[in-house]
């Protein structure tokens, strides 16, 4: 028998296997598509886990879209680690744009929330503070409006991709982010000590 701190440490490695199967079969099907006993099957586990850990089905379409805008703002953070000219947070979007156009789960489960977030307003507030958190990595480096105009292109540049609508590659999308960033929307000041 497992004793307390052994049942501690498994407990959250069970809810984080069931939200990533969670995210996994929203991937596959769609928020539409998904069931608890399709989770708990992806999972491994028993269907009465899930009830352990989430109230409902939307409980748990809930904390699995945080854990996944979480660690998209974890990622969106770290293309600008280091950044402190035009050209290095110039190129950290490049890289960012570029690297996020290329990953068709993260495309999939951002435009699922996005849907999701119209038609059920609880979980407009994740979209919210995930658009929010990622504007605020851009607005160390850019004024308001040029933040605003590389989410748009942020949006529009991952949809184009995995929809292989027009021509989003790194070159091109390097050529937008140079017309929408003139020096004098660079605003980062590096810190005096």
């Amino acid at each position: 028998m497992p004793t307390q701190d052994q049942s501690q440490h498994v407990q959250p490695q069970r809810r984080e296997i069931i939200l990533s199967a969670a995210l996994n079969t929203i991937t596959r099907e769609g928020v539409a598509g998904l069931s608890l006993r399709t989770v708990a099957a992806e999972a491994h586990v028993a269907l009465g886990s899930i009830a352990y850990y989430f109230n409902d089905k939307d409980g748990l379409i809930n904390a699995a879209f945080k854990e996944f805008t979480q660690r998209s703002v974890i990622q969106f953070q770290s293309f600008y680690k280091d950044v402190t000219t035009l050209e290095e947070a110039r190129a950290a979007t490049v890289s960012m744009l570029s690297s996020t156009a290329g990953s068709r789960t993260d495309t999939i489960l951002g435009s699922e929330l996005y849907a999701l977030s119209l038609r059920r307003p609880r979980h407009r507030m994740i979209l919210l503070e995930w658009t929010q958190a990622c504007q605020d990595v851009m607005r160390k480096y850019f004024d308001e409006a040029t933040t605003l105009a590389l989410d748009a292109l942020y949006e529009g540049a991952i949809l184009h991709h995995s929809m292989h609508v027009g021509e989003t590659s790194t070159q091109r999308i390097a050529l937008a982010v140079e017309r929408l960033t003139p020096p004098a929307s660079f605003i980062y000041r590096c810190a005096s000590h």
